[in-house]
């Protein structure tokens, strides 16, 4: 081992030595003040009470000097039970508390002169109070709604141009509701039937929508087609049109239409009728035009032919209906 390696050494060690002690100190002079502290006495709003010899000092400056007079050449403060009076002698007649008492009678004269001002308010207010409800009243006025009123008769002579959604749509309701009466209140139907002459020959649906749209059938009530009092769809329901499948008289889908087949068709006019002659004899004309145009054949509910011994004892139980 070299010398320069010893000195080296002997270094490392020093160094750590006052590192420890450095450490110890440290730690022993905060527990010192831990200790310091936790003797320290506390009143009972927790502040310190420190013993009078470990208070400090006051300076100079921090002293209470009196007056220094040929009387008290050293402004020392005497007290004595004896002289516990305060004499005035030898305050000034304009100083001192002099001026405090006016400067306190200057503020009762501002303190007077508000109250004054506020006493007078008060009054013209007690004067006023009818002025200050018709304040009231008008201020109530101005915040409540006007309700404009109209005359009914003025109501009756407009005439109103623009279309409301939520009024046609009460209206169309209602239209429909005595368009389809007949339908809607049915107790009797008086049936028939139509059926292609050819046995093995089905109605095709897509011709069947021309013939509908030819004779102004219109699509509506309970997946039906009705023949109503005018051709475009208005007016009293004369009869309503369903189809004949596999599975009976059915309804019509219109998604499904087109490509459909159907053995036949049933019309049939419901009853009561409000004019049961006009729409009994709709149904019947109508029946033989697409019997005409489907090649097909007119049956009664009986599954006979139509022929004029049946057509008119149908047409006298319309007219007959509820009498």
């Amino acid at each position: 081992m070299s010398i320069t390696q010893l000195i080296l050494i002997i270094l490392a060690v020093v160094a750590i030595v006052w590192g420890i002690y450095t450490l110890l100190k440290s730690i022993r002079q905060k527990n010192q003040d831990v200790l310091a502290t936790d003797a320290i006495e506390h009143d009972k709003d927790g502040l310190p009470i420190i013993p009078r010899h470990q208070r400090p000092e006051p300076q100079e400056s921090q002293l209470f000097k009196a007056e220094i007079t040929s009387d008290n050449p050293k402004g020392e403060v005497k007290l004595s039970a004896d002289d516990t009076e305060l004499h005035l002698d030898n305050y000034p007649a304009n100083g001192g508390f002099a001026n405090a008492n006016a400067n306190a009678n200057a503020n009762a004269n501002v303190t007077k002169s508000a109250n004054d001002k506020l006493l007078a308010e008060t009054h013209t207010f007690v004067e006023n109070e009818n002025d200050a409800f018709s304040m009231l009243a008008n201020a109530t006025e101005t915040i409540t709604p006007v309700v404009h009123t109209f005359d009914e008769n003025q109501l009756k002579n407009d005439s109103f141009t623009d279309n409301s959604p939520i009024l046609d749509t009460h209206i169309q309701a209602q239209i429909d509701e005595e368009q389809n009466s007949p339908l809607n209140n049915a107790i009797q139907n008086i049936n028939i039937s139509i059926f292609p002459n050819q046995q093995f020959v089905d109605i095709k649906g897509d011709y069947l929508l021309e013939l509908i749209d030819k004779y102004g059938l219109k699509f509506g009530a309970m997946n039906m087609f009705h023949r109503y009092e005018n051709k475009d769809g208005t007016g009293l329901l004369w009869f309503s049109l369903m189809m004949i499948d596999n599975e009976g008289i059915s309804p019509f889908d219109l998604n499904r239409l087109p490509m459909q087949t159907m053995k036949g068709l049933v019309l049939f006019l419901s009853l009561p009728h409000p004019r049961p002659v006009q729409g009994f004899d709709s149904m019947m004309s109508i029946a033989g035009l697409l019997a005409n145009d489907l090649n097909a054949t007119v049956y009664d509910d009986t599954g006979e032919p139509i022929n004029k011994e049946n057509t008119q004892a149908m047409r006298e139980l319309a007219i007959n209906f509820g009498r």
